[in-house]
């Protein structure tokens, strides 16, 4: 049966499009305020990294919420969430015309980001089994196509409608909620079967190669995630300073992300029939070396390069989440959390550093040195262990 025919798997999906939709708003909605509000790249990457924080270090705690209670509510009451703070941040800037009044509302939105992605991954990494890489990939796909959507979309209203723009678009979005609470209405909770438990608890107990496996894996995404999201964080204010609008700047911005959804599903494809391992390893190499050249072009070459550092980099995004999913098969919601809350909170962390360093040493040098620490990311993809000693890891640890 089509994934698109299960009311629950359709409700998340078009729900992660909306809410990646309004959150990838924020760096050019950031972007194009700071001139009125003359803001630093410090705080630039302040307002962003803190509404990427704030999503990221809530995501555990909202991924075990779901495991005990289920996503009745909290998939459709993320989603308004989200929406009616990026609604209030903005009326707070026009009414006050401060940073802090923007932010402070700016920031609590992004909590409807942190309760959405681990129900919507779990809903994803659940559908089909022995596939979950690509229909994992497929559902970020649409959260990718999100992020590609709401820069150009937040662009082209600001420079043509302005600030009050985002009312509409927010208003034209309601349904989605509504939609979201009659599709998910009998949904419980997922706490794990008795064998689940057993594989969990015997993962626990596992060998030190396989902790040593963790801690790799958690290093390699932590320099892959730098790279990547530190790079898009800033993505509109490098070509705002090269003399872009802000429809421009939006755009291209929105190129990177769906270049990423794109090649999430291919490379998802690819995980599942030649390993994990492999795939990660050539896309965030190949992407980290586009990224060293991305802020190097100023004309319609920056296009390409922006598709390719995004698509390559972001190819691995649901690889990695299943790979952590994997860790914890009985707890797939709470996992999801971890997995996507570590690697937001990365970017978060990117973001805030970035923007410091940015102001001393300028942004295109501080950009340049996250691509190297990408090319460290691919290099310790190769030391990470296949899909099949993965598996056959598993395996065992059900039959101990």
């Amino acid at each position: 049966m089509s994934l698109f025919r299960n009311q629950i798997y359709l409700a998340v999906t078009l729900g992660h499009f909306t809410i990646d939709t309004f959150a990838s708003m924020g760096p050019v909605l950031v972007t194009f305020f700071s001139v009125s509000l003359g803001l630093s790249a410090a705080q630039i990457g302040l307002a962003i990294g803190a509404f990427q924080l704030t999503g990221a270090a809530t995501q555990p705690l909202f991924g075990w919420l779901t495991d005990k209670a289920g996503s009745r509510w909290l998939g459709p009451a993320s989603v308004a969430w989200t929406l009616s703070f990026l609604v209030v941040s903005i009326l707070m800037l026009q009414q006050t015309g401060r940073f802090i009044p923007f932010v402070i509302p700016f920031g609590l939105a992004a909590l409807g980001v942190g309760a959405f992605h681990p129900q919507g991954a779990m809903h994803a990494g659940t559908s089909i089994k022995n596939r979950e890489a690509t229909a994992t990939a497929v559902f970020f796909f649409c959260g990718q196509t999100g992020l590609a959507t709401g820069p150009f979309l937040a662009g082209l209203v600001l420079d043509n409608i302005g600030a009050s723009g985002v009312y509409l678009i927010a208003f034209l979005a309601l349904p989605l909620p509504l939609f979201m609470a009659y599709a998910m209405r009998y949904v419980a909770g997922h706490a794990a079967p008795v064998l689940q438990r057993t594989v969990e608890q015997g993962a626990t107990t596992a060998s030190g190669a396989r902790w040593g496996a963790v801690a790799l894996l958690i290093t390699m995404v932590g320099f892959r995630s730098w790279a990547y999201l530190g790079t898009v964080a800033f993505l509109p204010k490098i070509f705002q300073t090269l003399g872009w609008n802000a429809t421009s700047y939006g755009l291209i911005t929105g190129a990177f992300w769906l270049a990423s959804g794109i090649s999430g599903v291919i490379a998802g494809n690819f995980a599942d029939r030649l390993g994990r391992r492999q795939v990660v390893f050539v896309t965030t190499l190949i992407g980290s070396i586009a990224v060293y050249f991305l802020p190097l072009n100023q004309g319609l070459l920056a296009f390409p390069v922006a598709m390719l550092a995004g698509g390559l980099l972001g190819a691995s995004h649901s690889i990695l989440v299943v790979m952590a999913q994997a860790l914890l098969p009985g707890r797939k919601a709470l996992a999801s959390g971890m997995a996507l809350g570590y690697i937001f909170g990365i970017g978060a962390l990117a973001a805030w550093g970035n923007g410091l360093l940015a102001d001393n040493w300028g942004l295109i040098p501080v950009i340049q040195a996250g691509a190297g620490l990408g090319l460290i990311g691919a290099l310790l993809a190769l030391l990470l262990p296949s899909t099949r000693q993965v598996a056959r890891s598993q395996a065992e640890q059900v039959l101990a």
